[in-house]
């Protein structure tokens, strides 16, 4: 049985630069039309993002989800991830590097909604279904 290579685990520093020039390089890309260039290197970093890590990866993984996301929405021809519209995606990875490069939490509502694994678990289904349902709900 083959067993899985030792990947080494990046640290924050290099996680965050890593996803700042993915980011920006897919943006550019997507804003030329060339859509299949959105996903270069999602791969290495899904294999190098430490799964039991510190809380201040919780932004990197709001902003891997985001990428992930944008990925399965070009392989869908743009569709499942409304209010996001295909143009709309290279606007939001730029405010995603904007935060992580100053290291803030990311905060923009349609990111964090959609992309926020954690806080979409810790509502739970039935949340996400009565928001469906019946319009936005303000969370406190």
């Amino acid at each position: 049985m083959a067993t899985k290579p030792d990947i080494g685990w990046m640290s924050y520093e290099q996680a965050k630069e890593y996803l700042i020039a993915s980011l920006l390089r897919d943006a550019e890309a997507h804003e030329k039309g060339r859509y299949n260039a959105i996903d270069q290197g999602f791969e290495e970093l899904d294999h190098g993002l430490p799964r039991d890590r510190d809380r201040k990866f919780d932004k990197l993984f709001i902003a891997f989800n985001f990428w992930d996301g944008w990925i399965d929405a070009r392989n869908h021809d743009w569709r499942f991830y409304k209010p996001i519209m295909q143009s709309d995606w290279p606007r939001l990875a730029r405010l995603i590097v904007e935060d992580i490069r100053a290291d803030r939490e990311i905060i923009e509502p349609i990111i964090v909604d959609r992309f926020d694994l954690k806080k979409r678990a810790q509502r739970g289904w039935f949340f996400d279904l009565f928001k469906k349902l019946f319009g936005h709900i303000k969370e406190t």
